[in-house]
């Protein structure tokens, strides 16, 4: 006590030296740590905040819980009949369907829709004339259209008088089988009822919503009312589509998407924290080697180790801190902007308001304080084991000294004496080989990204049954030679490990010459993409359930079909018969390699193209492109993070030797070939063992979460050209790093070699 005031403690005064003294690693760290924790905040928060407006979407838009289609005009005397029996309210949502002449995309036109599937206006008006329209906002952006422009449909011109979003179509699928939306090639647009009216009879189609009286209790009660609804229906009209609104693609895909990277963001979040936290621990742990006879002095004068170890664990943790408030600011602010534009690139949305998540603040603040803290303190507090006299001593190794590694002297004596570089900072290599296996990791998942696609969309065009397949209304012949008829249904995995996914059911002639494949009766073959998805193997026993109700069916799979478009069960024509219960010349569909023109449109469900076939390739292309280059900026940023900061680290622990060699007459160039290059080594090593352990990494990731969170397939493909562009990125990253170090090099005074002498 000083005149009656405490005497400051000296460790603390010690803190703003500590942090001027290697600011270089403190900034480098703040900068990037900050960085993470914005982008994953940024996503956490916007995820939240769109699919919170999904949610209340349902009801401030009025979302119908039934969709159906019939062959003609419901009269008012059915309408009524069916809302009386049925305790519901049926809508008129009828559309058309007509060409955009700019790249013939298809367009779904509605009505003014006042009073179901109301219309979120996202930018400009609604139509309010004839010859006006609203498109969808996500059609537009994909086409470069603009409030104001043109457009021209089925020979007519319309202006564009706005953007809007439809509830029911949060998700533009064209159809229900569709395995993925193309955003690019259809689109849904509003135009004045009066202007609907005007529009060509033939692409007319008789759509209904129903809402229900008294709003289901749960989905089980959701889905026996529809049941009970579709059984009215069928007596009173030929139905040609019926979708409630729990097997929606259209409504319900956005929001199972919604959450579905939200543990892959975290998991991402936590492990670089991790490896920060380490890279923390290390240098600090570097620190206390070249400041031992401080901490020697320290302890001698009654300083515990406890309070050594809080003393040095201080600045990591507030800079941690610092990067998640700052980061957290930055991902309210603008990343959350960011990440809501990638859903709003995919998804028809309404408009959000960004709101508070508290999940966010403990993934991205409490989690990241809490990895810290335990990491350095586990490993300070090893470190610090040891008595007072062994740090005045500067033997800083609980255990005796180990004798240094004895090299055959007919080893040149330069690799020898990197060698000994290698063998003196093992523990600072092994973190570095983490951290780029890391960062290769987060570069090869964005490389592999654009070339996966390219490949799936050439496996797609080269396994396809036919140019054409045909999904008929109704059974209608055709005298086109080279037509071949095939039956056709749709089923759903049961529910478990993996998401619901539907499987198109093939019917197919024994003598097909569309689809090659020896089936045995009573068996089935199934889709290459169904037995990699699933593991299923020959002899294996399948089962399937009907969309619409509980019964199941069991297959046993004889082998396997190369189509990698859909995920299918082949089976032959008479056992599907018998499966399904169908009349024995029943047919649903046509193979063709031509076009089929002796066949009206009206009894036409859907014509499958190849191009049809690769809307999967086409929309994640739209939709994902800039998040990967994302990605890959951000792995090319952790590796020179960590190529720097352990280098650096290297660097320093070595000073005394840079030193005394310098006076042995040795230059900076010849100095940093010794240092520099032994790490170069390293890390082209480390970049060459990261390709096989990066691959079987992303193949279980494939097989193991994504397979499981996504419905559909595309096949594990990784192009050789990733691995060579990351091992580039890796070396010009080091690259990089090298010019910092040698300037750290020239820096090293002579007169460090007689420093810390042991």
């Amino acid at each position: 006590m000083v005149g009656g005031e405490k005497m400051k403690n000296p460790l603390t005064k010690r803190l703003p030296r500590e942090l001027k003294g290697d600011i270089g690693k403190y900034l480098v760290i703040f900068l990037f740590m900050t960085m993470l924790i914005s982008l994953v905040s940024g996503f956490l928060v916007a995820d939240n905040s769109v699919y919170d407006a999904y949610k209340k979407g349902f009801d401030k838009y009025n979302v119908e819980y039934i969709n159906f289609v019939t062959s003609d005009k419901l009269s008012d005397e059915t309408i009524d009949k069916l809302e009386k029996e049925n305790k519901v309210k049926i809508y008129d949502q009828r559309y058309y369907e007509l060409k955009e002449a700019k790249r013939n995309s298809t367009i779904r036109i509605y009505g003014e829709r006042k009073n179901v599937n109301k219309l979120c206006v996202m930018s400009g008006q609604l139509a309010k004339q004839d010859d006006e329209i609203a498109l969808d906002r996500v059609f537009a952006k994909n086409n470069n259209y603009k409030v104001g422009d043109n457009i021209k449909i089925d020979k007519n011109t319309y202006k564009i008088t706005g953007f809007i979003a439809m509830p029911d179509y949060s998700c533009v699928f064209e159809d229900n089988a569709d395995m993925m939306f193309d955003s690019v090639n259809f689109g849904v647009a509003s135009m004045t009822d009066s202007g609907l009216s005007k529009l060509k009879k033939s692409k007319l189609s008789y759509c209904y919503a129903v809402k229900y009286d008294k709003e289901p209790e749960s989905d089980k009660k959701q889905k026996d009312m529809s049941d009970d609804f579709l059984e009215n229906l069928g007596k009173q009209a030929v139905v040609t589509s019926y979708l409630p609104r729990y097997s929606n693609k259209a409504i319900n895909f956005t929001g199972d998407d919604m959450g579905g990277d939200k543990a892959m963001f975290i998991l991402f979040d936590y492990i670089v924290i991790a490896i920060l936290a380490f890279v923390f621990a290390i240098t600090t742990s570097n620190t206390i080697v070249k400041e031992a006879g401080v901490i020697g002095t320290l302890r001698a004068s009654g300083y515990t180790r406890g309070e050594i170890v809080r003393h040095y664990m201080i600045n990591p943790i507030l800079v941690t801190f610092i990067s998640a408030v700052i980061g957290n600011i930055i991902g309210y602010t603008v990343m959350v902007k960011f990440m809501a534009s990638m859903y709003y690139n995919s998804y028809s949305l309404p408009t959000y308001n960004t709101l508070w998540n508290a999940e966010a603040f403990v993934d991205t603040t409490v989690i990241p304080i809490i990895l810290m803290f335990i990491i350095n303190y586990a490993v300070l507090s090893s470190k610090l084991k040891i008595s007072p006299l062994q740090f005045l001593r500067r033997e800083l190794s609980k255990k005796t000294r180990k004798k240094a590694v004895r090299l055959n002297t007919k080893i040149p004596f330069m690799h020898r004496f990197r060698l000994r570089v290698v063998f003196q900072n093992v523990s600072n290599y092994i973190t570095l080989f983490v951290g780029i296996l890391f960062a290769a990791m987060i570069v090869i998942f964005s490389l592999m990204f654009g070339p996966l696609i390219d490949d799936y969309s050439e496996l797609v065009g080269k396994s396809t049954i036919a140019d054409y397949q045909y999904i008929l209304k109704a059974p209608v012949e055709t005298k086109e030679s080279g037509a071949e008829k095939y039956c056709v249904e749709s089923l759903k995995t049961l529910p478990g490990k993996y998401m619901e996914d539907e499987i198109t059911i093939y019917g197919i002639s024994d003598d097909s010459t569309y689809i090659d494949a020896n089936i045995p009766d009573g068996k089935v073959y199934v889709s290459n993409g169904y037995m990699d998805k699933f593991g299923v193997k020959n002899g294996d026993k399948i089962e399937l359930k009907d969309p619409y109700s509980n019964k199941t069916y069991k297959f046993e799979v004889a082998g396997s079909y190369t189509y990698d478009a859909v995920i299918s069960v082949f089976m032959n024509r008479d056992m599907f018969i018998k499966t399904f219960d169908k009349d024995d010349d029943y047919y649903s569909g046509y193979f063709s390699n031509k076009k089929l023109t002796d066949i009206d449109d009206d009894y036409i469900a859907s014509i499958i193209t190849v191009k049809d076939l690769r809307k999967v390739s086409t929309q994640l292309k739209v939709s994902m492109g800039s998040f990967m280059d994302m990605v890959k900026y951000f792995g090319v940023i952790m590796f020179i993070l960590l190529m720097y900061l352990l280098s650096k680290q290297i660097i320093e622990k070595n000073s005394n030797s840079i030193a005394l060699t310098k006076i042995l007459g040795y230059s900076d160039m010849e100095i940093g070939g010794l240092y520099i290059i032994t790490t170069f080594v390293v890390v082209v090593i480390s970049l060459f063992l990261a390709i096989p352990i990066v691959n079987i990494f992303l193949h279980e990731m494939f097989t193991s979460y994504l397979y499981t969170q996504m419905t559909g397939y595309v096949p594990y493909i990784i192009s050789n050209s990733c691995y060579v562009k990351m091992f580039i990125m890796g070396v010009l990253s080091y690259l990089v790093v090298c010019v910092i170090q040698m300037a750290k090099i020239r820096k090293i005074p002579k007169s460090d070699a007689l420093k810390n002498v042991e």
